[in-house]
């Protein structure tokens, strides 16, 4: 039994299965493989976070690794915003392909999984915003069910949906991203664009400004550190700002808030009504469509 499983009590798991929405996959090949990469870069990530934090404390950093620390942590957040959010997600925007690989390569160094998969969870976190469907939602678990508490469900919706048993099926919320050379080109080398982002563009950055020393402190503080700490508050999104904060319009179908210490350190994207805007770029887009 999973530990989704466990906590779904067994009269609500045969009485009351909810139905999930299409192109929602529990267990099978793609969750494996969801698992696999999400273990290892999570276990990367940690032990390079410790690893950074541990080099703060005791050879300490100075001016080359916070400001390397916050180059770094503005650039790749404003790749998940512009890039990852409003251009791929929402299509908000056009542009040339000059400007699409840039958006599409500082999207991908923000080191939260490839391009094709996050399209496609957001997509499907826009169609079922706070229903079942909803893969990050601090009201429903991965499998439809509600949360049975609030650390649960902070939990869930904080990182911990990266870990459960279900996955998106990009051929389903992401066929434009499929079929889009540019940003399959960064989904193919993934990796290689986490690695610059988060050990040798912050290294390269403090020997060229610090030296050794600070190439070392760069690499695991302003780097491994960085970018775990990038995922840390863009996952607030989804635990604070869909379940805390205060609401301008309250007519507003899904249970999304203003926060404005998130939106702060997200650029924007803590805001209700930046959601709002988004939705209906979203209207517009299935009408045009149509």
């Amino acid at each position: 039994m999973s530990a989704v499983e466990a906590d779904i009590p067994q009269e609500e798991s045969v009485l009351a299965t909810p139905r999930l929405p299409p192109g929602v996959f529990v267990g099978g090949p793609m969750v494996r493989a969801k698992l696999r990469e999400t273990y290892l870069l999570f276990g990367i990530l940690y032990a390079g976070s410790i690893a950074g934090i541990a080099w703060a404390f005791w050879q300490g950093i100075g001016r080359v690794e916070l400001g390397v620390f916050a180059g770094m942590f503005a650039l790749t957040t404003f790749g998940i915003g512009a890039g990852m959010h409003r251009l791929l997600v929402h299509r908000s925007f056009r542009c040339g392909p000059v400007m699409r690989t840039f958006f599409c390569a500082i999207a991908q160094m923000a080191v939260q999984g490839s391009l094709l998969k996050w399209v496609a969870n957001h997509r499907r976190h826009h169609l079922y915003a706070d229903d079942v469907g909803d893969p990050h939602s601090p009201h429903y678990n991965g499998r439809g069910y509600r949360h049975k508490s609030l650390m649960k469900a902070f939990l869930h919706s904080h990182g911990g949906w990266t870990m459960d048993d279900t996955a998106t099926d990009g051929a389903y919320y992401a066929k434009d991203i499929l079929a889009d050379p540019i940003a399959m080109a960064f989904v193919r080398t993934r990796w290689v664009w986490y690695a610059l982002s988060a050990v040798v563009i912050p290294g390269a950055l403090g020997y060229a400004f610090g030296g050794v020393h600070a190439m070392i402190g760069c690499a695991l503080f302003s780097g491994l550190f960085r970018a775990y700490v990038l995922i840390l508050v863009s996952q607030l999104t989804g635990s604070v700002c869909h379940k805390y904060g205060y609401r301008r319009f309250p007519e507003t179908e899904d249970a999304s808030t203003n926060e404005l210490l998130t939106t702060i350190l997200t650029f924007g994207d803590g805001e209700l009504e930046t959601e709002r805007n988004l939705r209906r770029t979203d209207r517009r887009q299935r009408v045009d469509r149509a």
